[in-house]
């Protein structure tokens, strides 16, 4: 065995760049493979004419420097110079009735605007707020899942506080909630507060969400998600770690059923002590190794155990318009329904990033749409990369018809026009479908939040683990680098090593 173990790492997402980060912290030799030219997986953007258009972060986790959380930001060191945009409003949902259901981040002014808008429904309100209120105790370690029963029983105490908010509202979902309202506003906006939002979306998400906006524990990283990504690259080679970039894996190396190498799509291969995969959870399992460590349960979780985030298109539009003054995320009805794809939408929902410089030349704007799409759909069109890119044009199209209605001189103003299909997410990044968040958050999930999460090795597998959002219920940005993080903890457990979590470079 080296003196320096030699780590592998498929993917230079941000899970594989944390995991990569601590691995050199910890005395490991270690180099990314990435079948993308730049980091960041799924936490990325793109630069159209002067124009960013951001594919990830809506907003980050655990960014107040008094929580537990923010020791994950300090060990990787990407927010020591961040600027933060904590919102106003998380979202403007607009009703059929020309009412307008504001969801505030602060806690008072929601409150207030809710019984104006609803004072029939003064009990359930105070329900809601309470909750929120209760969940603003919440402050999770960085440690996201237990090895042991100390660190259980650790995690088990910084629960106490929210201890019986947690028993009340942990099975309850978004939907049941909703549809307790008795005003058609409240009932209907409650059911579109998170887009894409699985029928068993769980209500505490909404809650605790919220609670952290209110005290300025969740909040945008101003620059986006590509700064984000550079940052941990940035990180990670300071430290002496090598990313390959446009070098993709196609086959996972196993002697003696330990993970020994991996074979490049080039026919390269290269060989390590240990593999760690950030890649997409079911090319892993699946492809990469064939399916031959599988049991019961991975079988049943891939085989519609659990549901997968859904598969987007993404609309981005560069106008010479200011939006500034509009709420930062507006879902609105459409007078009549559209077709996009070969979904039928009746609301869309608009964001932009006017709270941002650098998304845009000062006095025009960033707008993004996202969709549900169907990825078979999207495929097929693409077996004909002429039809492909019209029916693109197309949906771009209908978009812009909407919002030159809603938005007089719209079409005028517009500079760059950009279209993102499930297609689109599965070439650069691998997902599945082109999933852009892993599983979908439900209350069994939830559950596994709770809990020691999914397991990030596979039955008799040695040598080899997984990392991101296919294996940390919950797959945002902060959970997928405590991911990293985790898996090098534990390697370091397995190897009776101490775990370093500070480095002088």
């Amino acid at each position: 065995m080296n003196e320096k173990p030699k780590l592998l790492i498929i993917g230079a997402g941000v899970a594989g760049l944390s995991a990569g980060i601590y691995a050199q912290m910890n005395g490991f030799d270690t180099t990314i493979y990435e079948m993308h030219s730049i980091p960041g997986g799924l936490c990325t953007a793109w630069q159209r004419r002067g124009y960013t258009f951001d594919g990830a972060i809506r907003y980050l986790t655990e960014v107040h420097p008094e929580v537990k959380g923010y020791q994950l930001w300090e060990e990787l060191g990407i927010l020591n110079h961040t600027e933060m945009h904590f919102y106003d409003e998380f979202v403007c949902i607009e009703g059929r009735d020309g009412r307008k259901l504001h969801i505030y981040t602060n806690i008072d002014r929601l409150e207030e605007h809710l019984l104006e808008l609803a004072p029939q429904d003064a009990a359930l309100i105070h329900d809601f707020i309470e909750g929120i209120r209760d969940f603003t105790q919440l402050d999770l370690p960085v440690d996201i899942t237990a090895a042991d029963a100390r660190e259980f029983a650790q995690m088990g105490r910084g629960m106490l506080p929210v201890l019986l908010p947690t028993i009340r509202w942990r099975n309850v979902t978004l939907d049941e909630f909703a549809d307790r309202f008795t005003d058609p506003l409240l009932r209907e906006g409650m059911h579109h507060f998170f887009q894409f939002s699985p029928k068993d979306f769980p209500m505490m998400l909404c809650l605790s969400t919220l609670g952290m906006m209110h005290d300025h524990e969740a909040g945008y990283p101003i620059g986006g998600s590509l700064p984000i990504a550079k940052s941990l690259e940035s990180r990670y080679l300071d430290l002496g770690g090598e990313v390959i970039y446009r070098s993709r894996v196609s086959d996972i190396i196993v002697e003696d059923d330990h993970g020994t190498g991996l074979e490049l799509e080039s026919g390269e291969i290269v060989r390590g002590d240990m593999i760690i995969s950030a890649a997409d959870g079911r090319m892993t399992i699946f492809d990469f190794l064939d399916g031959k460590y599988t049991n019961e349960k991975i079988n049943r979780i891939y085989q519609g155990g659990m549901t997968p985030s859904k598969s987007i298109l993404q609309i981005s539009l560069g106008v010479a318009m200011d939006f500034s003054n509009h709420p930062p995320m507006i879902n609105f009805p459409l007078a009549e329904p559209v077709w996009l794809g070969n979904i039928r939408h009746d609301r869309l929902t608009l964001k932009h990033y006017c709270f941002d410089p650098n998304m845009a030349p000062e006095g025009k704007s960033v707008l993004t749409i996202w969709c549900e799409a169907d990825f078979d759909y999207w495929r097929w069109l693409r077996g004909d990369l002429s039809r492909y890119r019209d029916h693109k044009d197309e949906v771009a199209e209908v978009v812009i018809n909407i919002l030159d209605q809603r938005y007089p001189g719209f079409r005028d103003a517009l500079e760059v026009v950009d279209v993102a299909t499930p297609m689109t997410y599965e070439r650069y990044t691998g997902n599945w479908r082109g999933a852009f968040a892993g599983w979908a958050l439900t209350t069994r999930k939830m559950s596994m939040m709770m809990g020691i999460g999914m397991d990030k090795t596979l039955p008799g597998l040695s040598g080899f683990y997984m990392i991101g959002q296919w294996v940390e219920p919950g797959g945002n940005v902060a959970l997928s680098c405590a991911s990293g993080r985790d898996v090098i903890r534990d390697i370091c457990r397995e190897r009776e090593r101490e775990f370093v979590t500070k480095s002088d470079a």
